[in-house]
């Protein structure tokens, strides 16, 4: 089956590719023992993949979704722990929309000097908001940054 008799020794077929030198057997030719070493790494790595492979049967853990409450945490930690190094006197939070200025509004989380100076030209052209939820009609505060900034305004005079 792959072996033949040579002074009644069992060789295999493979020493067939080694080389004779003066009547020696000197090794076997290069391209085998680069086969030889592919097969070995590839049985390596296959062996590895199979050992750290996840048990048919178990199921996939996955970390829960970060909370959005966790967020506005976030955000409030922030903003206290934010120095100002301007000569402006520091406004408590809530801040009044009908009554602070553009530089005091830019203080809310998501509010730019852009967009600060648009709540201010709105509310200079329409009049004083009514209640929070007006500051919506402001074309560039949409649903998203209504609710980061809710906590933070109030419509009360102080």
């Amino acid at each position: 089956m792959g072996l033949y008799r040579r002074n009644d020794l069992r060789i295999p077929r493979i020493i067939r590719g080694m080389r004779k030198r003066e009547g020696k057997i000197t090794s076997l030719n290069p391209a085998w023992w680069i086969a030889y070493g592919v097969l070995c790494g590839l049985g390596a790595a296959g062996l590895i993949l199979l050992l750290a492979a996840p048990r048919r049967g178990e199921p996939i853990q996955l970390l829960p979704a970060p909370t959005r409450s966790a967020t506005s945490i976030e955000l409030e930690a922030e903003i206290e722990q934010t120095p100002i190094a301007s000569p402006i006197p520091t406004t408590s939070f809530p801040i009044n929309i009908n009554t602070a200025t553009a530089q005091e509004l830019e203080r809310l989380p998501g509010i730019g000097p852009t967009l600060a100076q648009s709540i201010v030209a709105y509310r200079e052209a329409h009049g004083l908001f009514a209640t929070i939820d007006d500051i919506q009609n402001v074309p560039e505060i949409g649903p998203r940054t209504y609710e980061g900034i809710m906590p933070f305004i109030t419509v009360d005079e102080p």
